[in-house]
């Protein structure tokens, strides 16, 4: 598989809806989406951060009052447990995705290298964690939140 397309990007992003508005856990997102990874490639990773930067913005997330970082990973993302490196890892992925929110574009590949066939895994992780912490603070059913997402993106998920 080469680079992703236009179409497979859409085809991630209407995976991860799907999936997370039916009660998929991230674990069961990343077996569905797991085909559509790119070997030594940061995709879908950073659709998932872009994803999740919308929630943040959808939400109207600002800088008061700020969120957590543990309490987010224990409370929004309680079916994935994760072990030494793993938690430096989804704090970057974390990290990127309220970086893009602020607007900034991060340097993911490079800041990734000896972890690439991993991040998209992490990155959808921070994402999942991100959309249900983000309904739960704009006080909106996920279900909401996800139609939403999913009208920005034009992707039909009914």
């Amino acid at each position: 598989m080469g680079r992703p397309s236009d179409g497979d990007r859409v085809e991630a992003l209407r995976r991860f809806l799907v999936g997370l508005g039916r009660g998929d856990d991230a674990n069961q997102l990343v077996a569905d989406i797991a085909d559509l990874h790119v070997r030594h490639d940061t995709f879908p990773g950073e659709v998932f951060m872009g994803l999740a930067a919308d929630a943040l913005a959808v939400a109207g997330v600002e800088r008061e009052p700020g969120v957590v970082y543990r309490e987010l990973l224990s409370t929004y993302l309680p079916e994935v447990v994760l072990r030494g490196k793993e938690h430096r890892r989804i704090q970057y992925a974390i990290l990127t995705a309220y970086a893009v929110h602020g607007g900034l574009e991060p340097d993911s590949l490079d800041e990734v290298t000896y972890w690439i066939e991993q991040y998209w895994t992490y990155a959808l992780h921070a994402a999942v964690a991100i959309v249900r912490a983000s309904a739960h603070r704009a006080d909106i059913p996920l279900e909401s939140m996800l139609a939403e997402l999913a009208a920005k993106h034009g992707i039909d998920i009914a």
